[in-house]
């Protein structure tokens, strides 16, 4: 797919559209391409798909990361980060009564985990890490007060450890991903210049 800024303007298809609501609504002021590239941006994508999936439906999910794609290779990195982290679903905030009035962020390991025939752990570690260090930034206003949801811990344990593993492996799994989660979040904090370290809220128990 190729980025062409100097695509004749027009008015944007439902499809572009769409992307470009995207775009705006999770990156924002992270954006140094103005509106107009972002409307091209959009087009190119719409044409790429033209070209390869004519006729076919593409669901919202794959437009996002084609977008994220173009983003990234316009040198928008970090608008890309975001759109894949938030516009994908892979993030979302969420509110929960056991929390106190706390923001909770909620984290869908179901998105990250690997086929369960590779069992490689340190794929979703890595991952992980990556993601956390990635949307840090929502805890800096609170200076790390807040909540982490963790969503399908158990079904990413059981994914990484085989459809015939034991319990007690799946349970001591999950309890390893979690612990890596406020390690992380820890050090983030401490680099960061946080007062708190955000709670991890398994939401699936």
């Amino acid at each position: 797919m190729i980025f062409d800024p100097a695509a004749e303007t027009e008015a944007l298809s439902p499809v572009a559209h769409h992307i470009v609501g995207h775009v705006d609504e999770v990156c924002g002021g992270t954006l140094s391409i103005d509106a107009d590239a972002v409307e091209d941006l959009a087009r190119a994508v719409e044409a790429y798909l033209a070209e390869g999936h004519a006729g076919e439906f593409v669901d919202s999910r794959y437009l996002v990361l084609l977008a994220c794609r173009a983003l990234s290779a316009v040198g928008e990195d970090r608008a890309a980060r975001r759109l894949l982290l938030y516009g994908t679903g892979l993030v979302l905030p969420s509110e929960w009564e056991v929390t106190g009035g706390k923001a909770v962020w909620v984290l869908d390991l179901r998105q990250i985990t690997v086929r369960a025939e590779e069992r490689l752990e340190l794929v979703l570690f890595n991952c992980l890490s990556g993601v956390l260090g990635s949307i840090a930034e929502i805890w800096d206003a609170s200076r790390g007060r807040g909540v982490l949801g963790l969503r399908h811990v158990s079904g990413a344990a059981q994914a990484l450890l085989g459809g015939g593993s034991a319990p007690g492996k799946v349970r001591e799994l999950a309890r390893e991903i979690k612990t890596l989660c406020a390690l992380k979040l820890s050090r983030i904090g401490d680099e960061r210049g946080w007062t708190h370290v955000p709670e991890i809220l398994d939401l699936d128990v």
